[in-house]
C-alpha cells in the first residue's frame, strides 16, 4: 500500500516538473520570471507555504474536534445507560 502511494506521489512530482519545464521553455512566462526580482520568489513561496499550513492545520483541527465530540458522546451515552440501570433497579 505504501509502495503504491509513494509511486503515485513520485509520478505526480515528475509530471509537475515536466509541466513546469514545458511552461518555462515554451511560453513567455520563463522570460517574465527571469526578469523578476529575486525577492518576489520568496514572497510567492511564503504565500504558497502559508496556504499549505493553513489547510493542514485546519484539517488537523477538524479531526481533533471530531475525536473530542465522539469522546463526549461516549461519555454521555455511558451516563444515560447507567441512569437507565439505576432507574430499573430502583423500581
Amino acid at each position: 500500500m505504501k509502495h503504491t502511494q509513494s509511486s503515485k506521489r513520485l509520478a505526480l512530482f515528475l509530471l509537475a516538473i515536466l509541466a513546469i519545464g514545458f511552461i518555462l521553455t515554451q511560453t513567455t512566462i520563463g522570460s517574465v520570471l527571469l526578469a523578476s526580482p529575486w525577492w518576489v520568489y520568496f514572497v510567492l513561496a511564503g504565500i504558497v507555504y502559508t496556504g499549505y499550513l493553513s489547510v493542514k492545520y485546519t484539517l488537523e483541527d477538524k479531526r481533533t474536534e471530531q475525536e473530542w465530540i465522539e469522546n463526549e458522546g461516549r461519555v454521555y451515552m455511558t451516563r444515560m445507560e447507567e441512569e437507565k440501570e439505576r432507574r430499573k433497579v430502583s423500581k
